[in-house]
């Protein structure tokens, strides 16, 4: 999977400044991000901000994501109302699991398509195996389970991540 300006590190835009051009001012930080199982659609972003608490950004609302901040058109677009969907801070530290649901390793970052922002979506992962680390597409993954805290991968795919 190649890494480029259109795909990005979840770590990378985790505490992200969101600011409103025209108004010159920040209206918080990137906390979180909403996704869509099964699609792995981002709907949106968890922003922090410090009088209305964690508010939802839609991904219809960003202009741009720059290397140090979301470009968003005005502060209007956060929404109090947070989207029952899987939430991606939850996905870090998961473990892969495989083929007989043997342990493949833990997700150490999660890679995000950004451009254009309002196709943004969950492209892949990257999994710590030992000492060394992974990266495997999103579309290898069978089902996100929330009991045991876990990602499982098809097992054909799971042969390869060895």
């Amino acid at each position: 999977m190649d890494h480029n300006q259109a795909i990005r590190k979840w770590s990378e835009l985790y505490k992200l400044d969101v600011v409103v051009p025209s108004e010159g001012k920040s209206v918080g930080k990137v906390e979180d991000f909403f996704f869509q199982e099964g699609s792995n659609g981002i709907y949106a972003l968890c922003v922090r901000t410090r009088l209305h608490g964690d508010l939802s950004l839609p991904v219809t609302g960003i202009i741009a994501i720059e290397k140090d901040r979301v470009t968003i058109r005005s502060a209007q677009m956060l929404a109090r109302a947070i989207p029952p969907l899987g939430r991606g801070q939850q996905l870090l530290s998961r473990k892969v699991v495989g083929t007989k649901d043997k342990e493949l390793g833990t997700i150490k970052d999660v890679l995000l398509s950004i451009d254009p922002p309002i196709t943004m979506r969950l492209v892949g992962f990257e999994m710590l195996h030992g000492s060394s680390s992974h990266n495997f597409n999103s579309e290898i993954v069978s089902h996100y389970n929330d009991e045991d805290n876990s990602i499982h991968i098809y097992d054909q795919s799971a042969k390869s991540l060895r």
